[in-house]
């Protein structure tokens, strides 16, 4: 599972189970009314594996 971030995109490539949970992670850690940016981390951080 790889998650690229940019200045305005967030790229996700693998599975689409790994994708989904993911996704399920980082709105359990941040919350349901946190925006999605900023759930991922700041910028700049491109070709972060997580």
């Amino acid at each position: 599972m790889k998650m690229y971030i940019g200045e305005k995109e967030l790229r996700l490539v693998g599975k689409a189970w790994e994708i989904r949970h993911t996704l399920r992670r980082l709105a359990r850690e941040e919350g349901a009314g946190t925006p999605l940016r900023q759930a991922a981390g700041p910028a700049g951080k491109k070709g972060a594996r997580r």
